[in-house]
């Protein structure tokens, strides 16, 4: 199978014009045409990934944070992001990042975040049009509402039930009440505003900075952090297992050892 449709099953599954227009996202090293056999998907593509996916002979690199992010100048071994690329070019190995498209996508990570919540009238935090219409279902985060308040610990409870590696950090105390609640994956303190726009009483992200904490208890949002890993990685493995639904003929995984790692 040619790369190129593979590209256009990942363009169904999470489509780029979905993506901010600050990321860099899609095919960032490959050649089309190439056949493909084997994809691994991972977060993050970082010398133990490369690695792995070298020693796995894959063919696709489907790494959810871009490499390279910013524009490079020149590609060489004196920096990091150079010598990965090199290192994936010489192996023959095409890297795709779907980034915030899949944040944002109807089944992408926010959603799946918000359905293990069992949050109900679920909404983006913030709508984009797309090609000039309007979608509902995609957007900026989520919010919605939990069918009957409850604590922040019991809250917390049904994400470790789901993703056991969540390594969680909170404001207020555990028996503060929730009941809507807005989401936004990986690092997502900047934005609070969209929460507290939406009338939400919680956010939950991966990470948040201190100042931002203390923005959210001032504005009377607890803040739930998980672990920037902890909440996107298991939205990687849920990708690669949509991927090998729609090409059962190819063999699509998920990094092993970036799992083991947190």
């Amino acid at each position: 199978m040619h790369l190129a449709s593979v590209l256009n099953a990942l363009q169904v599954i999470a489509p780029l014009e979905f993506a901010e227009s600050w990321d860099n996202v899609g095919l960032l090293v490959g050649n089309r045409n190439r056949d493909v056999l084997r994809v691994m998907t991972c977060l993050t593509l970082t010398p133990t990934t490369l690695q792995e996916a070298i020693e796995s002979k894959v063919e696709l690199i489907v790494c959810h944070h871009p490499i390279p992010f910013k524009p490079l100048a020149k590609i060489t071994d004196d920096t990091i992001t150079g010598k990965l690329l090199l290192l994936a070019i010489e192996a023959g190995i095409a890297v795709y990042s779907p980034h915030t498209a899949w944040d944002n996508a109807r089944t992408g990570i926010n959603q799946q975040l918000a359905d293990t919540l069992g949050l109900e009238k679920i909404k983006p935090l913030q709508d984009f049009a797309v090609a000039g219409t309007s979608d509902d279902n995609v957007g900026v985060g989520r919010y919605g509402r939990l069918r009957k308040p409850a604590t922040i610990e019991s809250v917390l409870e049904r994400l470790r039930v789901a993703i056991p590696m969540i390594q969680v950090r909170h404001t207020h105390a555990a028996n503060h009440i929730l009941s809507k609640i807005g989401i936004v994956c990986g690092s997502g303190g900047s934005m609070l505003s969209l929460v507290a726009r939406r009338g939400c009483d919680a956010m939950l992200t991966g990470e948040a900075t201190y100042h931002q904490c203390l923005e959210a208890e001032s504005l009377g949002i607890a803040m739930l952090m998980i672990g920037h890993h902890a909440s996107e990685s298991f939205a990687i493995k849920n990708l690669a297992s949509q991927l090998q639904t729609v090409l059962p003929e190819i063999e699509v995984t998920t990094s092993q050892l970036e799992m083991s790692l947190f």
